[in-house]
């Protein structure tokens, strides 16, 4: 028996904590969260019970009477974590039916309950006197498959070293059909790559993954929530974890990733692959670093390499570039759907990134500059308000009416595209469609250098460009244009220089044809 009555007690749901961190997810509930909450972001549900049976101080969101009764509609949660709480629950199959009821598909039910072979029993010296139940692993399972009838069992973990006498079990609810499924054990190497930030530095992990997987590993990446909905079908990645935003401090998500990379041994064959500053803070400066303050001149010197060549050598790999998105067939079948409606050549024009200093103004202009010549426009994005209206018949204003991952299986039909410094433009920077790129804050040689039939649009003159800064949204040290008060290196792009690009190469396509 592990349980000792002289170890610390109450802080159960922390010695979990770090390992179901890529199971939570952006909005959650922590049932029975007692004095503190596993992550601050979840919603944290008790009924008080153990601040009078043990004087335990409780600070939950929601106070309930019964734990089996939830205030919630059906299927309106991301997750659900409950830590050492099902045990005192007198009906526990119908707290799980309740809770089952709130959780979305997709989502996570995360038990942590202590194992009936690891702690004193109902009635034995030591044992909780609230206690209801005493659990094994199976008998959890069993409740499920009474209840549940659609679920994947992803982490069924005895847990009894160190202060633990416990076992974690963590149930992903499934669309109706895809019924009741235990994840076998991972055999053989395995590597996990970190990569948080933004859609398109996502895409650059995925050419990471394509050669881990080519080397036999089975390949885990754990993103942000948006990263990993662009990758969740790559098939040269085994899981996609999305972490929940703003769930850690920089320093606890530098403790997770200590943590998580004990995981992959590298004695045992395994492979851990972090790609957090690769570029950040070595080739696009943030402001809380010094390098951020420095002239120009030592800017560009220390910024001179290119950004996925950065992440390759990261990760250990071969600088060849596999860096992609894959739509789903049903995706696919959408987006030749909708590409089938217009019946001559089409430019997705996508006129902002993730950053302030990423928005190009001059969408509108371009529009009717195509659309004189029977060249069909397509907006996607962000507008960031710009009044861009559509022009008949050949300019159509989407903005952000599409989910992301609909507008990228789109775009990979487009006969050309142009791009800020964006998940757009990184979604098909190996795709055989031109691309122009209007760059801001990176230079041709950071971003588009091995970019396949690409012209990179830098600005000429201009005494900032580039000047591989992460601007904050009030981007004071941003030149902008006085008249569209963009950021001087995107007002610099021009649309007739654009237009004319794009001309020529439908011409050479044979593609090109005139506005009747």
């Amino acid at each position: 028996m592990v349980w000792r009555l002289e170890d610390p007690q109450g802080d159960e749901a922390a010695k979990v904590a770090r390992d179901v961190l890529p199971y939570i997810g952006q909005s959650g509930l922590d049932i029975g969260c007692g004095p503190s909450k596993v992550f601050p972001h979840l919603i944290g549900i008790d009924n008080l019970k153990d601040t009078g049976l043990f004087g335990v101080e409780m600070r939950p969101d929601f106070i309930v009477k019964d734990c089996a009764r939830l205030p919630f509609k059906d299927n309106s949660t991301e997750c659900i974590f409950s830590s050492h709480t099902l045990e005192h629950m007198p009906d526990a199959r119908g707290a799980l039916a309740e809770w089952w009821r709130v959780l979305a598909p997709g989502g996570h039910l995360i038990l942590y309950l202590p194992h009936k072979d690891f702690y004193p029993n109902i009635g034995q010296p030591g044992a909780n006197p609230d206690h209801q139940h005493d659990f094994v692993p199976a008998d959890i399972e069993a409740i499920l498959r009474e209840i549940a009838p659609d679920w994947t069992l992803r982490v069924n973990q005895e847990r009894n070293q160190g202060r633990e006498y416990s076992f974690l079990q963590i149930y992903r609810k499934e669309k109706p059909g895809i019924g009741q499924v235990v994840t076998p054990p991972v055999t053989g190497k395995r590597a996990g790559v970190v990569r948080v930030g933004g859609h398109g530095d996502a895409l650059w992990a995925s050419s990471v993954c394509w050669h881990l997987k080519q080397q036999g590993y089975h390949v885990t990446l754990y993103a942000s929530k948006h990263g990993a909905e662009v990758l969740k079908h790559d098939p040269n990645i085994d899981e996609v974890f999305g972490l929940p935003d703003n769930a850690l401090s920089q320093t606890e998500f530098l403790a997770w990733r200590c943590h998580q990379a004990q995981h992959f041994d590298p004695r045992d064959g395994h492979k851990w692959v972090d790609l957090l500053g690769s570029v950040e803070n070595r080739m696009l400066f943030h402001e809380t670093s010094n390098e951020f303050f420095q002239g120009k001149a030592t800017r560009d010197r220390l910024a001179a390499g290119n950004y996925l060549q950065a992440v390759h050598d990261y990760a250990d790999v071969p600088h060849e570039w596999h860096q992609k998105f894959y739509p789903t067939a049903d995706e696919t079948a959408w987006a030749q759907n909708m590409r089938a409606m217009l019946d001559g050549p089409v430019v997705v024009i996508n006129p902002c990134g993730s950053g302030p200093v990423k928005y190009w103004p001059h969408s509108q202009r371009l529009m009717e500059l195509l659309a004189e010549q029977g060249i069909y426009s397509l907006v996607l994005g962000d507008l960031r308000d710009d009044k861009v209206v559509g022009v008949e018949p050949y300019g159509i204003v989407v903005g952000m009416e599409w989910p992301v991952r609909a507008a990228l299986a789109y775009t990979l039909l487009a006969d050309a595209v142009v791009a800020t410094e964006s998940l757009i433009a990184n979604a098909v920077a190996f795709e055989p469609m031109l691309k122009v790129i209007t760059l801001s804050h990176s230079s041709h040689q950071n971003l588009t250098r091995d970019w396949v039939n690409c012209a990179a649009v830098e600005p000429v003159n201009l005494a900032c460009y580039p000047c591989h800064r992460i601007h904050p949204p009030t981007y004071h040290f941003c030149g902008r244009d006085q008249v569209t008060m963009a950021a001087a290196c995107q007002a610099a792009a021009r649309p007739e220089r654009i237009a004319m690009l794009i001309v020529d190469w439908l011409s050479k396509q044979g593609r090109l044809r005139k506005a009747a």
